[in-house]
């Protein structure tokens, strides 16, 4: 049964057929299949359009009808219908056809041209009738009212429903059309709805749109208006209406955007949001983003899609929210626009502003129109402006966030984001060409990486390369190459080709506070920042910037990621760095604070997890914003994981602004972070600024720790020559200056240099360490000094003396609460145990050392404890949990850059499967 209308049989043409002699069938126009198909099972998810047709017979149920009068006139129908399809070159079999008893019912596919239903099929038809009339007696004639109508319908699991389906049969039952019917001596009379008309036949070249006339239709619920004509006896002349006047209510949209790409999701997301049938209540969706992030042509490309959805028409208006008139457009304004768009009469609009609101949402009432508020300033101005009918569907665009509307209006927002490498690729070979895309495919990426994705200035570089046609791309992209000049060269020559100018006119938009706030993130080092260090930079109390911060992400001048953390679009920071160097903005009194609390911060943090460690002066805080607290070793790594990549990039503004001082603090407060993450480029990174810093502030101390360090890197790094050159000039540089634990720490990290390499040396420096730290009364360091020598014993086969060592190390550290340490020698035991053949026993301190280097989120010691653990496994024959082990130690020596190791692991796996292979039982049979 189909929803709103009268009963719909699905078994309609056995009803037809039953007791019918083959004769009777073939009379009456049935051959040995039905001319009637069921409704095709379609993909129920979603709506699909159909043009809808529905024809009734006139007085089918007359007394004077027999029972074969009626098989006759239904035989007839169906001849003729399937005559007229054919002649209009409308595929029969193709539609879906339900039997309506008294007539027909059919749904057309999007495939076929709507024209054809009105320029052919209607005198195709009634010449069908009067053929079929010509030959029989006036109970089997036949005289058919016809209606015409378009839109979305659901399949389901008993046919088809939709509020479009209900029009049409509302239509068909018209009063106008059927008093039009009965004053015609003709055998049609057709009735279009008001959308069919206006997008249909007021377009066709052929059918002539004046032979129509205005009705309107009241039934049940419906109250529309509608077209007749006559297709067999078409109204007179002198009675036409003036074509205008059918015109006069459409009003149109600007032009289709002609170079728009992707956005393949954001379009659906904004069909989503409207009702699945077409008739239902409009929707109201509010596309927001960024200055130049291509909201206004998302909104037009979807609207110039969908315009067939929205027969009342389509009314647009530019807000000016954020223009460089700096004056956005009042509601009453806009009303008046949306008033003399509707074409009311001028004497019909009053003067007062409330008056003409009640006119406009009077206008669009129970009208399917779509409305498109583009560049909206606020939600105040928006609301005014939206219509009291829920007929209408709502377009709004704004940088703004349009909160008010989402909360109030039930409005739907869709944030737009950057276009990704291969919609900007796509983008810039629409403007111009493939061919000169694809010859300079590395200048393009370039362009690609310099727009960041964002088509304002994908658009502008596009229209500069298109007018300098002989210009090479790749001196466009040097020229963009250039951070400091890229907003200048992202200048089309007028304000609304200028990007630097879009961004102003958010900009100027804020408050004075946030206008402030936004500067001054234009000086942050780093890819994002969080709150806390956002009130160090800015000298705004902590509450009080959160709300500011609210305000730029409203603006989508910030964009949220995670809790509390903020970043900017590339092309904006570059945009609020400008304004921060403008003078008395107080950028870098404001970038020294951050850098501090960066400093600050990350010191706390060291001294946490390594309190043992020989501390330095960081000096004075230079904000008063309050620093994070931390609660335990993963709360402090949990601050640097967030923040390591703009602890670098501090330490290069350090760097940049002359803070030597800085540069070198900042490397030590990184030092133990990256080598327990295993970060061994950036630990290089880091102490050759340092080093430069250090040689800068002429200080001997500073130049001999920064040394030490590089040369421990290098160490790690397997790079032993650097290695050994810094760390020996480190060890001399101790030595003048009497600092006896530097020289301890040099001879300590010169036993890295040779690890592996040549064991009784790395044992000799090992010692010497040793002996230095046992003079300073510092048991820690005495520990992983004892721990190193034992290392080096085993690894010389020396393994009772290497246990004894190893295992006053580990006492060392329990009682001194050091648990890196007590990591490091149960991995040193474990080899030792594994060595002299006790492989339960290393089973046991390896996994002790694993426990704690994942409590202490120590990455690059898990990788070589296990390493060791896989080999551990492996000698036991346990071969599925030493592949697991060292999956996991590849997985983070790739991470950690450890390319030596890297390849060793490699090799003991590909070492292990054959070993698997060689000792299956087929393997084995196959041998014997």
């Amino acid at each position: 049964m189909f929803e709103g209308y009268p009963e719909v049989v699905r078994t309609a043409v056995p009803d037809v057929e039953a007791g019918l002699v083959p004769d009777q069938r073939r009379a009456a126009g049935f051959g040995a299949a039905s001319p009637v198909s069921a409704i095709r099972p379609v993909d129920r998810r979603q709506a699909v359009h159909r043009t809808i047709l529905i024809v009734d017979v006139e007085g089918f149920g007359n007394p004077q009808r027999t029972n074969p009068d009626q098989v006759a006139v239904r035989g007839g129908v169906y001849r003729a219908l399937r005559s007229a399809f054919e002649a209009a070159g409308i595929p029969w079999d193709s539609c879906d056809v339900e039997d309506r008893g008294d007539g027909v019912f059919v749904l057309a596919g999007a495939e076929v041209p709507k024209s054809a239903f009105v320029e052919s099929l209607p005198r195709a038809l009634a010449t069908a009738v009067r053929r079929h009339n010509s030959t029989h007696p006036e109970p089997g004639r036949i005289r058919l009212r016809m209606a015409l109508h378009a839109g979305e319908i659901t399949y389901d699991d008993f046919g088809v429903t939709a509020k479009s389906i209900n029009l049409a049969f509302r239509l068909l039952d018209a009063p106008p059309l059927k008093a039009a019917l009965a004053g015609s001596p003709g055998v049609l009379a057709l009735i279009v709805s008001s959308w069919f008309f206006t997008e249909v036949v007021r377009h066709s070249p052929i059918e002539d749109a004046t032979t129509y006339r205005q009705a309107d239709v009241r039934v049940k619920e419906a109250d529309v208006q509608a077209w007749i004509c006559l297709p067999d006896h078409p109204y007179p002349a002198d009675e036409r209406p003036a074509p205008a006047r059918t015109a006069a209510p459409v009003p149109r949209l600007p032009a289709r955007p002609r170079s728009f790409t992707g956005r393949t999701r954001e379009l659906a997301e904004i069909t989503k949001s409207l009702p699945a049938a077409a008739d239902d209540a409009g929707a109201i969706v509010a596309i927001v983003g960024m200055g130049g992030i291509g909201k206004t042509w998302l909104a037009l490309q979807w609207a110039h899609d969908n315009a067939e959805l929205f027969p009342g028409g389509q009314l647009y208006v530019n807000l000016r929210g954020f223009d460089p008139s700096g004056a956005p457009v009042e509601p009453p304004e806009a009303i008046r626009g949306f008033l003399e768009a509707l074409r009311l009469p001028p004497g019909s609009i009053p003067l007062d502003a409330e008056a003409q609101a009640a006119l406009y949402r009077d206008a669009v009432a129970d009208r399917r129109m779509l409305i498109v508020l583009d560049n909206a300033r606020d939600s105040v101005q928006v609301a005014a402006l939206l219509p009291g009918s829920p007929s209408c569907t709502v377009l709004i665009t704004s940088r703004n966030q349009l909160t008010g509307l989402l909360t109030t209006h039930d409005a739907r927002s869709l944030t737009l984001d950057v276009l990704d490498a291969p919609e900007a690729r796509e983008l810039l070979a629409k403007r111009l060409g493939p061919g000169r895309v694809e010859t300079d495919r590395v200048a393009v990426s370039k362009l690609v990486t310099y727009c960041a994705g964002l088509p304002l200035a994908l658009g502008i570089v596009a229209a500069y390369a298109a007018t300098y046609a002989d210009l090479p791309l790749a001196l466009l992209a040097a020229e963009l190459g250039e951070a400091s000049a890229r907003l200048d060269a992202l200048d089309g020559g007028e304000l609304t080709s200028n990007l630097r100018a879009a961004l102003s006119w958010s900009y100027e938009a804020l408050e004075t506070e946030a206008a402030h706030v936004f500067r001054l993130l234009g000086m942050a080092p780093g890819p994002d920042i969080g709150l806390p260090a956002i009130a160090a930079l800015t000298g705004v109390p902590a509450g009080r910037v959160t709300a500011l911060v609210r305000q730029l992400e409203n603006a989508h001048l910030v964009q949220r990621h995670g809790a509390s953390r903020y970043r900017m679009h590339d092309l904006i920071r570059l945009y609020a760095g400008e304004r921060a160097a403008e003078p008395r903005s107080g950028g870098t009194p404001a970038l020294r604070r951050l850098v501090g609390f960066y400093l600050h911060t990350s010191h706390a943090g060291e001294r946490l997890l390594y309190p043992h460690r020989k501390p330095i002066d960081v000096g004075e805080r230079p904000s008063r914003s309050p620093l994070p607290e931390f609660a335990d070793d993963a709360s402090i790594l949990t601050w640097f994981d967030a923040e390591h990549a703009n602890l670098l990039a501090a330490q290069q503004a350090a760097v940049r602004f002359g803070w030597p001082d800085l540069a070198w603090q900042l490397a030590w407060t990184l030092h133990g972070y990256l080598l327990r993450r295993g970060h061994l480029h950036e630990q290089l990174r880091t102490w050759r600024v340092a080093l430069t810093a250090a040689e800068q502030l002429e200080d001997p101390g500073l130049e001999g720790h920064a040394r030490r360090l590089l040369g421990q890197a290098y160490a790690r790094a397997g790079l032993r020559a650097e290695a050994s050159s810094h760390l020996h000039r480190a060890l001399g540089l101790a030595r003048q200056s009497g600092d006896t634990h530097g020289e301890a720490r040099a001879y300590y990290d010169l036993s890295w240099v040779w690890r592996q390499v040549d064991d009784r040396l790395a044992l000799d420096y090992a010692e010497l360490a040793l002996r230095l730290f046992r003079t300073l009364a510092n048991p820690v360091w005495e520990g992983e000094a004892l721990s190193m020598v034992g290392w080096y014993q085993a690894l010389l086969g020396d393994f009772r003396r290497a246990g004894t060592s190893c295992q006053e190390a580990l006492d060392l550290f329990v009682r001194h609460g050091n648990r890196q340490g007590q990591a490091v020698t149960l991995d040193c035991l474990g080899y030792i145990e594994h060595h002299r053949g006790r492989h339960e026993r290393a089973l046991v301190c390896f996994r002790e050392s694993l426990e704690l280097c994942r409590n202490l989120g120590a990455t690059y010691y898990e990788a070589d404890t296990l390493d060791h653990l896989a080999r551990t496994h492996a000698a036991l024959g346990q071969h599925a949990e030493a592949r697991t082990a060292w999956v996991r130690a590849l997985a983070l020596s790739r991470a950690q850059h450890r390319i030596t190791d890297v390849n060793r692991i490699m090799r003991q796996l590909a070492d292990l499967e054959d070993l698997c292979v060689l000792t299956r039982p087929e393997a084995t049979a196959t041998a014997s």
